[in-house]
């Protein structure tokens, strides 16, 4: 594996900027504590510190290649020990030599230079434990990252797989019912029936399109409730009525596909299949900046003694939208007399 510090340019930027701190530093200490000349400390500084910053770059092995979750404690101290021993030991035999050639003349030099070699060790060993701990806070950062990425894409592959098996119990719940309609239809009337059979193929085309769509826009989703509400016409005639209050500006709006045909069923199976005389829908859609406000209104009759279903549709919506936005008051019912309605907001994210 490449070295982080090579790999990632701000890594390898904070590294160099580092070391000039470092070697500025030595440059101070030599001539000002020490009464060194500025072009002796500049050499020492240049140096000592070029090739103990190579030196780092090349720990990048040993800490990649050792893992406390793969060795035991006490071979993971040796390991270390060995590494410093012998990347210190290097790194002054280096610049030891090189300096000691450079200033062989310079009696005053090369006696603190032999005078300094255990300070000198202790600060290589203290960087050493220095840049090791940097990679392996480097690893746990990457490592900690990898694992934010991996749980972000099972639970996208999750979330996206429950959308799915909540699309698919939406259509066949409604193709079951079309083709009943369509099975009684062949008997009383032939040309509704092949009328009926059109428009549901259209309607199904417009499903499967769409079907692998999180989102698609309030124009779409209202053009598909029409084709399925041309098919329930067919079926109940003049006593299905549909009142549309769409705001135009708000047709682009976004919201999850096949969300409003449910609701649309819905509506007709409580406010038309019992009832004779004329039932109105009316389906209401506002916006904001921020939110898309869909409303269906529905008459019922508070009498009537309704079977009480599995109520897919409405359980899809529910779950549909807390999957999709990640929250439970989007989502509301209100019965006052005679009219049921449902109110959706979508969040334009």
């Amino acid at each position: 594996m490449l070295n982080p510090l090579l790999k990632i340019r701000q890594y390898f930027i904070a590294y160099t900027l580092v070391w000039a701190l470092i070697g500025i530093i030595h440059i101070i200490i030599l001539t000002v504590f020490q009464g060194f000349s500025l072009g002796l400390a500049f050499t020492e500084s240049l140096i000592a510190n070029v090739f103990l910053a190579l030196i780092g770059l090349a720990l990048w092995f040993p800490v990649f290649f050792s893992s406390l979750e793969k060795e035991s404690l006490l071979n993971f101290i040796i390991k270390h020990l060995l590494a410093c021993f012998l990347s210190v030991g290097l790194w002054m035999l280096a610049h030891y030599s090189i300096l000691n050639a450079l200033f062989t003349k310079n009696q005053e030099y090369k006696q603190f230079l032999v005078g300094s070699l255990p300070l000198r060790a202790g600060i290589g060993a203290l960087l050493y434990g220095a840049i090791i701990l940097v990679y392996y806070l480097i690893i746990n950062y990457q490592n900690f990252k990898e694992k934010l990425t991996r749980e972000a894409e099972l639970k996208a592959l999750i979330r996206e797989s429950e959308l799915n098996s909540l699309k698919s119990q939406i259509n066949p719940h409604f193709l079951f019912n079309s083709l009943n309609s369509i099975s009684s239809l062949t008997m009383i009337s032939p040309e509704k029936a092949q009328e009926m059979i059109i428009k549901l193929s259209e309607f199904l085309r417009y499903s499967l399109s769409n079907k692998e769509e999180k989102l698609t826009t309030l124009r779409n989703e209202t053009a598909n409730t029409t084709r399925y509400l041309d098919i329930e016409k067919i079926r109940f005639g003049k006593r299905l009525q549909v009142v549309n209050n769409i705001d135009e500006k708000c047709l682009e709006y976004k919201l999850p596909g096949l969300i409003l045909q449910p609701l649309i069923e819905n509506a007709i199976k409580y406010g038309v299949y019992e009832r004779i005389d004329q039932t109105d829908i009316e389906l209401s859609c506002s916006c904001s900046e921020t939110n898309l406000r869909v409303t269906i209104k529905n008459q019922f009759d508070p009498e009537f003694n309704y079977k009480k279903g599995a109520g897919i549709g409405i359980q899809n919506i529910r779950s549909r939208l807390k999957i999709m936005y990640g929250r439970d008051d989007l989502f509301s019912v209100v019965r006052s007399g005679n009219i049921f309605e449902v109110t959706v907001i979508f969040p334009q994210i």
